[in-house]
């Protein structure tokens, strides 16, 4: 899995390659750990070339929608490999947050 990151302005773009197991689900912690400390008003994910993710990263995505909510934050996806637009789909998480294909 590759993590990378930039801000711009109040915002900052992340973008992830590859598939995200149990493993990189930890690995991204610090990553968004340091967004979140960053203090950007809102974080757009690009999630394109992400096929698959276990549950494990799922929970670390909503948790990070959770923290960026309580400070007033926002988070969307831009750009979602389709099968995992159809996983979050089955498991209403594009009712959670916006996701944009």
């Amino acid at each position: 899995m590759q993590f990378s990151y930039e801000q711009k302005g109040e915002t900052t773009f992340v973008k992830i390659i590859g598939v995200i197991e149990n493993t990189e689900a930890e690995e991204l912690v610090p990553d968004m750990q340091a967004i979140l400390d960053s203090g950007c008003k809102e974080v757009v994910f690009d999630l394109t070339y992400v096929p698959f993710m276990t549950s494990a990263a799922i929970g670390k995505f909503v948790i990070f929608h959770k923290n960026l909510q309580a400070d007033r934050r926002t988070m969307r996806i831009k750009g979602i490999d389709p099968e995992l637009l159809e996983l979050f789909q089955d498991i209403k998480l594009h009712e959670y947050f916006p996701i944009e294909p």
